[in-house]
């Protein structure tokens, strides 16, 4: 007869009742969610409104988006109305129609404040792919959704850690928060109002918080969203700023 090591035994049980058994790995969630937020091509027109112990200011924007990353904000109201911002070839130009100039960012600039909101500049032109910029792990998962923390591969990306918390079903992502290498807390993201628009979860409405400030916030509201149209390349061309 084999006898058995009963504190062997035990610890494997152990073991099996503490360790969470996911439906999903981490990188399959991270993938489905790629899925449902990467689009060909996209066009938005979007609403922020800005709160800050000043009162409420809004702006108003359209945003053009490619799946090679590029992207193209323009302001088209409110008091920075006419500015662009540019992101190609992982770099990204302000344009101010006043005085006609392009402004190349670059490191630490990328974090500044776009048009005095919450959101940073990286925030809403920053390259989507999770998997190639960093190592990824799933540390809860309920019945609506799963949890993911992120680790940056290298130290050029602005958020070198992330916690996302991602729909079970659909893949969207419901809520973020933005860290720094130490793991404090920069800004929190919430998204809300999701719509299905040619098999993609959009949120038509986000609201972003600087952790830093402590004091007020940022909601951005999608009034209109194109899906997969075609854009003129050239918009994506830092020739076209002054245009």
């Amino acid at each position: 007869m084999k006898i058995i090591n009963k504190t062997l035994l035990l610890a494997a049980i152990a073991i099996s009742i503490a360790a969470p058994a996911f439906s999903l790995t981490a990188e399959e969630i991270a993938i489905e969610y790629e899925k449902n937020s990467t689009f060909d091509t996209s066009i938005t027109d979007a609403t922020l409104i800005i709160e800050d112990n000043l009162g409420t200011s809004t702006q108003t924007l359209r945003s053009y988006e490619n799946g090679a990353g590029d992207t193209l904000i323009e302001i088209t109201g409110g008091p920075d109305r006419g500015q662009k911002v540019l992101r190609k070839d992982q770099s990204i130009y302000l344009y101010y129609p006043d005085a006609d100039q392009v402004i190349r960012l670059q490191g630490s600039s990328l974090k500044e404040s776009f048009m005095g909101s919450d959101f940073s500049y990286e925030d809403l032109s920053s390259d989507s792919s999770i998997l190639k910029n960093y190592d990824v792990e799933i540390t809860d998962e309920t019945d609506d959704s799963y949890t993911l923390f992120l680790t940056a591969k290298n130290r050029s990306m602005t958020y070198q850690k992330q916690e996302l918390v991602v729909d079970k079903t659909n893949f969207y992502l419901m809520s973020a928060v933005l860290k720094s290498a130490s793991g404090r807390d920069l800004r929190s993201l919430v998204n809300s109002d999701f719509v299905e628009i040619k098999g993609h979860y959009v949120a038509k409405k986000s609201v972003m918080k600087d952790l830093i400030k402590k004091q007020g916030s940022t909601t951005m509201k999608v009034d209109d969203i194109q899906i997969n149209t075609d854009i003129n390349p050239r918009l994506f061309s830092k020739d076209n700023l002054s245009w």
